[in-house]
């Protein structure tokens, strides 16, 4: 993907008007006034504002818990060509003399794909939107290169959805699922305190836990580096397991959703030859386990 700095706006530009000088002629699609409708779907896990496009396909902005916004154009049929694809705002037609600007340009495979993309550039057509102008994507049209397709976007009743959505990403977790499924605590040589960046990321665990009725099990195992007697080892494991055990029940999570193990140096997660293998080692990792999926053996951690 590539991203537009602001110096090489006008360069883009210029490009993008050259691109609809060479076409020959233009497919517009676009709901009318009367057509155009926006609607939120959502809840704590992501919000989604999606907008038909008669005779094309929808558009819709994603924005998942703990992931960047996402604009994603889905076609029915394969209306745009392989090439290049712009993504460009334009004032509205009864606004003369605003220039259009360039926000985004990227390869586009065509066969009826989908145009995404994200970040900033997503951002910018929402502001683009709330500011009365019409992101546009336009590329080559499928069945000859040399005409052009332009899909729009309609800020016709596009303001009381946005207000909905944002207030929906205001609701939104902090993390997702894939980002909180895996953690590991870390421990300084003998160390069984947590700190506060372990807590800082406990205390998400426990926010996703309670939201996501989903998850059965937690799994939480213990373990040290190699430094000491086997037995020692294994009492240290165990204490940092329970340590973090006893936080996330303090936190309110059930306790027959944990399932809390120590296995000492058993299980080493790097090279304990070196102080950097060792650091990773000294650790107990958090495990979330959805209902559903195939259980590890309560024998054998994770890792």
């Amino acid at each position: 993907m590539v991203i537009v700095k602001p110096l090489l706006k006008t360069a883009l530009l210029l490009s993008s008007c050259i691109f609809a000088m060479q076409s020959s002629a233009l497919t517009r699609y676009e709901s009318t006034i009367e057509e155009s409708k926006w609607s939120l779907s959502g809840d704590i896990f992501a919000c989604t504002l999606e907008h038909p496009i008669p005779h094309f396909g929808v558009g819709e902005f994603i924005k998942e818990a703990g992931e960047p916004m996402k604009f994603v154009l889905q076609p029915h049929n394969e209306k745009i060509g392989p090439g290049q694809v712009y993504i460009i705002s334009q004032a509205p037609s009864w606004v003369p003399g605003i220039s259009p600007e360039t926000l985004e340009i990227m390869p586009y495979p065509g066969y009826g794909l989908t145009v995404e993309v994200g970040g900033q550039v997503a951002e910018q057509m929402l502001t683009s939107l709330d500011r009365g102008r019409h992101p546009v994507v336009t590329g080559s049209a499928w069945e000859n290169g040399r005409e052009s397709v332009e899909v729009a976007l309609s800020n016709i009743n596009f303001n009381p959805a946005y207000d909905e959505f944002r207030r929906c990403m205001a609701s939104l977790l902090p993390v997702n699922f894939d980002q909180i499924a895996r953690t590991a605590a870390l421990f300084p040589t003998n160390g069984t305190e947590l700190t506060e960046r372990i807590k800082r990321r406990l205390d998400l665990v426990a926010i996703y836990v309670e939201a996501d009725p989903t998850i059965e099990y937690i799994y939480i195992d213990g373990h040290t580096d190699i430094v000491g007697s086997r037995r020692d080892n294994r009492e240290l494991s165990k204490t940092r397991a329970e340590k973090v055990t006893a936080y996330l029940l303090q936190k309110g999570i059930p306790p027959e959703k944990i399932v809390s193990r120590y296995h000492g140096e058993r299980y080493p997660a790097a090279d304990n030859r070196t102080n950097d293998g060792r650091e990773r080692n000294r650790r107990v990792t958090i495990r979330l386990e959805r209902a559903g999926n195939n259980a590890q053996s309560l024998s054998e951690p994770s890792q």
